[in-house]
């Protein structure tokens, strides 16, 4: 009978434990922001997917099959039909995949395999300090900051680049076609 009490309790006592982990692994996704990597995610698939369709409507749609009006007329019906597309791609997600299932299958077993229960306590009592506050304020803003700042002090120097490589390119492609009339 002792044995029994006493693997029940220790039964008792690991799924506790495990769901205690579990809980303040959520919590520490909440302070991160963990759900904006995953909409995030979504963002990224819906520009791929808009991309992808534009650029097949451009291909489907040519202007011998279609007068220029009609393919004006036809680009306007196709962009309509792409928010409905984003719509779908939105409930599908929703249904197939929602936030709560990816923490649970996805974000949970990825951050055990990297953070001890003692850990996430350690990393929970940073994020709630005012440091860890500064830290997580300044990592959400610090993307975009470095994009601006690295776009007024480099976008000159890449633009040239890509103007002088698309300038040789082209003088090279010239070469070789007036080579191949002669």
């Amino acid at each position: 009978m002792r044995a029994i009490f006493l693997a029940l309790l220790l039964s008792f006592l690991s799924h506790a434990h495990a769901s205690s982990y579990n809980d303040n692994l959520k919590k520490l996704f909440e302070i991160t922001g963990v759900v904006n990597s995953y909409i995030s995610l979504n963002t990224q698939v819906i520009n791929q997917m808009q991309t992808g369709y534009l650029r097949a409507a451009d291909e489907t749609i040519d202007s011998s099959t279609f007068t220029v009006e009609q393919k004006k007329q036809a680009g306007e019906i196709l962009k309509n039909r792409f928010a409905t597309m984003v719509k779908n791609y939105e409930t599908h997600v929703k249904k197939e995949m929602p936030y709560d299932r990816v923490v649970d299958e996805i974000y949970l077993p990825l951050y055990k395999e990297t953070y001890s229960p003692n850990d996430v306590k350690e990393l929970l009592i940073f994020y709630q300090s005012p440091l860890g506050k500064k830290t997580l304020e300044f990592s959400r803003s610090a993307k975009e900051k470095i994009s601006e700042r690295i776009a007024e002090k480099y976008d000159n120097l890449v633009f040239d680049f890509v103007k002088k490589q698309i300038d040789e390119n082209i003088t090279i492609v010239k070469r070789e076609i007036s080579s191949q009339v002669k």
